[in-house]
């Protein structure tokens, strides 16, 4: 009886957390390994979008070619976060609608 009303809270703390382990930095960054490396393995290294734009911002040529595509991959960055955001905005207000006719 109580999971079916918590539902809509639980989805959302959910996609708000995958919204969010999306965008952070510094901790993927140090625990992802850091490497810049293309791997086929699941258990390499790997370099994140948000730990490649923190690491590589500092030391890019501003108005370069270098720098353009850092600032596109900190676009795709929010543009994924909003749409998961939206998602999880939308999910949540047709489960409230559900229990509400429910």
């Amino acid at each position: 009886m109580t999971l079916p009303a918590a539902s809509a809270g639980v989805a959302a703390g959910m996609l708000l957390g995958l919204a969010r382990a999306v965008g952070e930095t510094m901790i993927v960054l140090m625990a992802s390994g850091n490497a810049a490396i293309v791997s086929a393995s699941a258990f390499d290294s790997v370099r994140t979008l948000s730990a490649s734009i923190a690491a590589e911002l500092a030391e890019v040529v501003v108005g370069g070619a270098h720098y353009s595509v850092l600032f596109f991959l900190g676009a795709m960055l929010f543009l994924t976060t909003f749409v998961i955001n939206v998602c999880a905005g939308l999910f949540i207000e047709r489960l409230r609608r559900q229990l509400k006719g429910a």
